[in-house]
């Protein structure tokens, strides 16, 4: 009887366990695709992509707390708008092998060990220039980045997300004052990353 129970008791847990990857799972791809539509639209207005192009919906990127969310990691990206050489960098990365550069640049700055907001969002700013430069010169490429991002995300960032109590809790790391200097510290790995790439 008391075997039986805690069977029970374990396969619930199992089931919420379950429930929360998955509802965190959706959320994380809401947040990818908003962050990476609004760090389009920042470069260009008049851009034409919609969270349709990007394998999502309207409705899901407009959910209130994605939105929040999406604000505050935000802050975190507009202090890596201002890297000029990370810009450079990005700019001189060939469309043919962008899945082999995200995987690397994923390597070097999630890592488990080390990971924290700055390190998730210079991925998630990463993967949105990767995306613009995409839409200016190779459109079909637009879902595959976004589908490759998700899949770095989903093993190497949400374990983390899960740990820290979700997404949220990026709300009392923006208060700090070391958002900025992570940010910084990021996109320096991002470049290094890059560099040494070019000269292989």
């Amino acid at each position: 009887m008391a075997s039986s129970r805690r069977r029970e008791e374990a396969d619930n847990g199992a089931a919420a366990s379950d429930s929360v990857n998955r509802s965190l799972d959706r959320q994380s791809e809401a947040l990818v695709r908003r962050f990476v539509l609004e760090t389009i639209l920042e470069e260009d207005p008049q851009c034409q992509l919609s969270p349709e192009d990007l394998g999502g919906t309207r409705r899901e990127i407009d959910d209130p707390n994605v939105k929040e969310i999406c604000k505050s990691l935000k802050k975190i990206g507009d202090e890596l708008n201002r890297n000029m050489e990370l810009q450079h960098l990005i700019e001189t990365v060939p469309l043919d092998n962008i899945r082999e550069v995200l995987c690397k640049v994923a390597e070097g700055i999630l890592v488990s060990d080390g990971l924290n907001w700055g390190r998730i969002v210079t991925f998630l700013y990463f993967a949105g220039r990767l995306v613009s430069k995409a839409l200016k010169k190779l459109r079909a490429m637009i879902q595959p980045i976004i589908n490759w991002s998700l899949d770095l995300i989903r093993t190497r960032v949400i374990p983390w997300i899960e740990q820290q109590g979700g997404w949220e809790t990026i709300y009392s790391y923006i208060g700090t004052s070391t958002y900025q200097t992570l940010a910084v510290f990021s996109a320096g790995l991002i470049t290094g990353i890059l560099a040494i790439m070019k000269l292989t």
